[in-house]
């Protein structure tokens, strides 16, 4: 039988281990000093961010200020909220979905953003492409939230009374923040003439995709709690 382990393995060891070793560290008002796979995965927001900042006024994108001041202030929060050392697969994921957001909203595609990018049939029923930029964008970095909100909020209150309500919590609190970029980024078109605003159907369907995304991750890390219990 074989000993190597699967990706959902590690993820959910990542998560138990992340939950048991927070405790020792919240009770003290300091933060632990940041790993090294913090320091790799901040270095690489910062880079892509001040690359995407060129980039965008370089190309004269009226969205550069809305989407680099977004991911500064939700980076800025996460580093406030910190007070332990994230999961190396947590600070890379955070890192990726920065550059993931930074990219679709200010890499051009043709006449449009990398958003809107997209392959595969459309659906008219759907009033979308089946396999769209957005659709899978704004579903990772809700699953990536949501795991945040969980490994930074919830799981050093978890026990075994309370733990389903704080899974719960923690994708609520994902999808509330998904719900917020929405709000962003509808003021930040609206400030260039509604320029990539998308219309009713898109912001339906990049909730929706902030749904499936916290959804999954809920469900990984209940998943993993059952298991560690």
């Amino acid at each position: 039988m074989s000993s190597v382990k699967g990706p959902n393995a590690m993820l959910s060891e990542q998560v138990s281990h992340s939950t048991e070793g927070r405790r020792p560290e919240l009770c003290g008002p300091g933060r632990s000093r940041l790993s090294c796979a913090e320091r790799r995965a901040l270095q690489a927001a910062a880079l892509s961010v001040a690359g995407f900042c060129v980039y965008g006024f370089a190309n004269g994108s009226p969205s550069t200020v809305g989407y680099v001041s977004s991911v500064i202030c939700i980076g800025a929060a996460i580093v406030w909220l910190r007070r332990a050392a994230l999961p190396s697969p947590l600070a890379a994921g955070l890192a990726i979905a920065a550059i993931a957001t930074l990219a679709g909203g200010l890499i051009n595609v043709g006449q449009n953003v990398l958003f809107n990018a997209s392959i595969g049939p459309y659906s008219k029923t759907a009033g979308t492409h089946l396999l769209q930029y957005d659709h899978l964008a704004h579903a990772y970095v809700s699953f990536v939230v949501a795991f945040a909100c969980w490994v930074m909020l919830a799981a050093p209150h978890a026990g075994s009374d309370n733990r389903g309500v704080l899974v719960l919590l923690a994708v609520v609190a994902g999808l509330g923040l998904g719900a917020l970029n929405e709000m962003v980024e509808f003021l930040a078109t609206l400030a260039h003439h509604g320029g990539h605003v998308g219309g009713y159907r898109n912001t339906g369907w990049d909730l929706f995709c902030n749904f499936i995304g916290a959804g999954a991750a809920g469900l990984v890390i209940a998943r993993s709690q059952a298991r560690a219990s």
